[in-house]
């Protein structure tokens, strides 16, 4: 009552018609924030404020805060000239796992002096802010063993390990691609993609997850064909070229028969790179068997007569 009377005192000796006889405070701060939880992030963001005041005294003016599950800190304590305005800004953090949703920020603003003169419960405001942590789902892949050199008609099979976090219920699919060393990452012709569907069910926190794949190659490929096969997210960007880490090499190669020394080898004929000398060989085949065949006879005459 004395601190009352004091103020009103000193009131009658103001000036201006309009000005605020006794203590009061205005506090205003941003409607809303986003809050990024993402791996990565600072998990943190800054709330700004304005102090006003409009009294004709200087005020210390006490903050107060309420951050319900986020977590945050402001000064404790502002003193506001008489008429002016101060800016202040809040702090607020949330855990990795904080789940996708909407968070309210309490913050209040107490006079409890006002020229120096203590004075409680005269003039205050409060603030709400809307702190909203958006949904979030990284993954990251890594192949398995697998790659080398591949006949044409052999299968390409490896596995994967799939890590994704998230702080909601969430679901993402991986597939297959082939990338070749040109950079061309259409499929080739001939070439299939025979994988199981790997379809990855992210619960709220996060999880680990194994995926086969397999890859059909044509059995009447007629080139070689080198390049590489990453896994690729669904809606993920399409990289230019085989990365560096994290990619299955792969070179396929035409099929390759061997008869002797003679292969069959693509398109060739059956003598290769003979096929000028083919009539010296076809009739040097020819003359074997028909002396082998004229010796059994021969022989047989023999074992008869005796």
């Amino acid at each position: 009552m004395a601190a009352m009377l004091v103020l009103v005192s000193l009131s009658a000796f103001a000036t201006p018609a309009s000005a605020q006889l006794l203590p009061e405070v205005t506090l205003e701060c941003q409607d809303s924030v986003d809050l990024d939880v993402s791996p990565g992030s600072s998990r943190m963001v800054i709330v700004s404020c304005e102090l006003e005041n409009p009294s004709l005294y200087e005020e210390e003016v006490e903050l107060m805060y309420e951050f319900g599950e986020l977590a945050g800190s402001g000064p404790d304590s502002l003193t506001v000239p008489a008429g002016e305005t101060s800016l202040f800004t809040v702090t607020v953090r949330a855990d990795a796992d904080q789940e996708a949703e909407d968070y309210l920020v309490n913050i209040t603003a107490e006079v409890t002096s006002a020229s120096g003169i203590p004075v409680g419960g005269i003039g205050s405001d409060s603030d709400e802010v809307t702190v909203t942590v958006p949904e979030f789902t990284t993954c990251e892949n890594a192949v398995g063993q697998g790659g080398g050199t591949f006949e044409a008609g052999q299968k390409v099979s490896f596995s994967a390990s799939i890590t994704c976090e998230s702080n909601t219920d969430s679901t993402t699919s991986y597939s297959a691609l082939l990338i070749s060393d040109s950079g061309s990452s259409a499929w080739p012709s001939g070439f299939e993609d025979q994988s199981p569907q790997c379809e990855v069910l992210v619960p709220d926190g996060g999880t680990t997850e194994n995926c086969q794949f397999l890859i059909a190659t044509p059995s009447n490929l007629e080139y070689i064909w080198e390049g590489c096969v990453i896994l690729l997210e669904v809606g993920g960007s399409v990289p230019q070229s085989c990365p560096s880490t994290n990619a299955i090499d792969i070179k396929v190669e035409p099929k390759t028969l061997g008869i002797g020394s003679i292969e069959l080898t693509g398109n060739d004929s059956v003598f290769g790179n003979y096929s000028d000398e083919a009539p010296i060989i076809i009739g040097g085949v020819v003359t074997v068997l028909v002396l082998a065949i004229i010796g059994m006879l021969v022989a047989r005459r023999r074992r008869r007569s005796g």
